[in-house]
């Protein structure tokens, strides 16, 4: 009849089926980036922006049908350690609610000084908030 953990995997027997038990994985992917300096540029000139006192973005709708994000953190906002946590946080606020957006855009997220030492939630409430303006959620 199978392996006693069958059930688990199965409808049977009052288990769970493995759909309802493994949440969907969210995933930030190369397909997911913005990465070359011409498409950054493209983002930049043909996009349309929208600002905030922690950041900006840039949004243009996406060549290949997936969301996309870049990110852009100045010399001016600190140390490398810290722009690259930065990178990281914004990143990751991305791979969680890319998900919830409405529209497929390559998104140009640009960080201001204070962004810096934000805590996570400080992250997310400003990408929820331009994401909102840009019409994306």
């Amino acid at each position: 009849d199978g392996p006693p953990f069958a059930a688990y995997f199965t409808n049977e027997a009052g288990g769970r089926s493995l759909e309802q038990k493994v949440p969907e994985r969210k995933t930030f992917t190369q397909a997911n980036r913005v990465k070359s300096h011409e498409r950054f540029q493209e983002v930049y000139g043909k996009g349309r922006s929208y600002v905030d006192s922690y950041g900006v973005f840039y949004v243009l709708p996406s060549d290949n049908g997936q969301c996309q994000l870049g990110t852009a953190v100045g010399k001016r906002l600190g140390h490398a350690v810290l722009r690259n946590r930065v990178k990281r946080m914004m990143r990751e606020v991305f791979r969680q609610e890319q998900g919830k957006l409405k529209r497929k855009a390559a998104i140009v997220w640009v960080a201001r000084r204070r962004l810096a030492h934000a805590p996570y939630e400080v992250y997310k409430d400003v990408f929820y908030r331009l994401a909102k303006k840009a019409g994306l959620l």
